[in-house]
This record gives C-alpha cells, structure tokens and sequence, in this order.
C-alpha cells in the first residue's frame, strides 16, 4: 500500500477515456448518434403458457397427408441419386471430353464482317456489324491450358477415326458386290486358292523361324554358368568295386566290395583367377629434380616442384619471387641481379 499510494501518476494515465469523450462529443454534434428522450428502459415480461387451439391438433387425414408426402421425397431423392449415377457413368465412358465437343470458331469466321454497300456515304452499317463492334457487357474468356487443348484434339482425331473405321466395317457387312466387276469361274476361284495357300505357308515358314530363333536365343541365355568357386572343394565318392574270382579255390562266383575315397577339387585359373598385381603397392615413378637432374627427394611448396638439394631450393625460391628471367638468346635461365 504504501507503493501504490507513494507512486507518481503516469504521465498518459486517462488518455484513452479522453478520446472516447472526444470521439462521442463529436458523434453528437455531426449528428450521427441523436438521443431520444422517449427512450424506455427494458422491462421483462411475465412467461404465459401456451395455448394450444383446436386447430392445432392433427388428425388421421393430415398424418396419412404428411407421410405420402414424406414417402413421394423420399422416392423423389432415389430417382434423383439413380439419375446422378447413370450420368457419372455416361460421362466415365464419353471418348471425347465434354468441352471438346463444341468446336469453337476460328478467328478467321470471328473476323469476318459483312461489308455495307458504297451506295451512300451516310448509309448506317448492318447489325451484324453493330452487334461484331459493339463490345458484349459481360465479356467471359473461354481458354484452357494448352495441354488440355491437346488432349481434346487427340481425342477428336481419335473419334473421327473410329467413325471412319466403323464406316468401313458397316460397308464391308453389307456385301454389295460391285456392278463392274465380273463373277469370276470355278477355274479363276481355284486359282486364286492356291495363291493364297502359297503366301499363308510362306508366312507360315517365316513364323516358324522366328519361334526357332527365338527358343535357341533363351535357351543360351538360360544355359547354366560353371559356379565361381572360393575356396577347394572336397568330394566324397563311394562305389562297388567287383572281384575276380581266384583260379586256386575253384569259386566261379563272382564277389564285390565297397569302396570309398576322398577327392580334393583345388581353384584354378578358369574358377578363380589370381591377379598378382592386387597385393602390390603400385610403383611410381622416380621424381627427378628440375635444376641438378638428380633424384628428388624434397618437394617446394610455393613452386610445386620436386628437389634434390638445398642449391635447388635456392634456385626455385628466386624463380617463385621472380629473381630469374629466361634468356632466348641463350636459351637458359639467369638471375635477374647481374651487375652491370
């Protein structure tokens, strides 16, 4: 408490009480805020009771009368969703989209207007070329991207040609033999069947030598590789070995044994190919020093170039810092610093 009563007052305290004041007093004088002096306080009523009529009440004609009614809407609303559906479906099996069927005009046909006659220079124009002048007044764009207009012509070329086709078909159907044509003999008939015998079995040798050429090419690619092998191999192999009969005790039947052996398949060069060159290190050639001529052995980091000794070092630093000019006349390199 003693805060609050010892704290000074803001300096913007009662600021926005005072443009409301201002804002309402110059409401009143513009005339936009008029106060009446008729105006009542409001007052609440007392809650009465409904009061139900005699008409109110339904009785047994008005209910059959409400529910045909709500059978009919509700009829009405399958027959409208049957509709909706039949027309989805029209529509998912249409060739030709919707739009793509109205063609629209070219700009030449746009263009065109009729000419009035040159009989009077003060003749009006005809309406039609009022009404191509005249700017419509609610002017709409048709346009679509430009791949749909694509689209739409594909599909416009396609249902022509389909007609087409359907035409051909239709007419082919029919049978009507040409007038002009003559009926041709039973010797011309059989002529023509060996004709047409000829060409199938040709056609049919060729077909055969594909499926051939084509079974010999899956059958090289589906023949089995050799595996690659890893590591040796060891086999276990066991077989019945017979024995002759001994001459000395007179048995001529003939005996067999069993016999067992072990037997080691090492690598080779064909399952897995030794490179010798793996496990080396791979050898570089010697650097040799620009300057001497010998093996380098140190590398200068600012001129980038291998050196042999400490007179080469010297030699590369003056060619960095441009100590060292190239003389063609000489054809070799000097210092910079001869004495005049």
């Amino acid at each position: 408490m003693s805060l609050l009563s010892g704290r000074r007052r803001r300096q913007n305290a009662g600021n926005k009480m005072l443009v409301m004041i201002q804002e309402e007093r110059a409401k009143i004088e513009s005339g936009e805020a008029v106060l009446s002096d008729e105006d009542e306080d409001f007052a609440r009523k007392d809650d009465v009771e409904d009061i139900v009529d005699s008409d109110f009440e339904e009785t047994d004609s008005e209910a059959e009368q409400t529910a045909e009614a709500a059978t009919k809407e509700a009829e009405d609303m399958l027959e409208k969703a049957k509709r909706r559906k039949l027309r989805k479906m029209a529509r998912k099996h249409r060739i030709v989209p919707q739009f793509a069927s109205s063609k629209r005009k070219t700009a030449d046909s746009q263009k065109c207007v009729i000419p009035a006659q040159a009989t009077d220079s003060t003749e009006s124009t005809t309406p039609v070329a009022e009404a191509q002048t005249k700017p419509p007044e609610f002017a709409v764009r048709f346009s679509s991207r430009a791949s749909a207009v694509r689209k739409a012509q594909e599909s416009e070329a396609l249902e022509q040609e389909r007609e087409v086709l359907a035409a051909i078909k239709r007419k082919r159907r029919k049978g009507k033999r040409n007038v002009d044509e003559p009926e041709l003999t039973q010797e011309q008939l059989l002529e023509e069947a060996k004709q047409t015998e000829i060409e199938n079995i040709e056609k049919l040798k060729e077909f055969q030598t594909m499926e051939a050429e084509e079974k010999q090419r899956q059958r090289r690619m589906a023949a089995r590789k050799e595996p690659l092998m890893i590591r040796p191999i060891a086999h276990w192999e066991s077989r019945i070995v017979p024995i002759p009969a001994d001459p000395d005790t007179g048995t001529a039947k003939a005996a067999f044994s069993s016999e067992s052996r072990y037997a080691l398949k090492h690598l080779d060069e064909t399952h897995y190919p030794l490179n010798p060159w793996a496990s080396n290190r791979p050898v570089m050639p010697p650097k040799i020093c620009p300057v001497t001529g010998l093996p380098a052995r140190y590398f200068h980091p600012r001129a980038k170039v291998p050196y042999s000794n400490a007179r080469a070092f010297r030699i590369l630093d003056e060619l960095v810092k441009g100590q060292h000019a190239y003389f063609y006349d000489a054809d070799a390199w000097s210092s910079t610093n001869i004495p005049q």
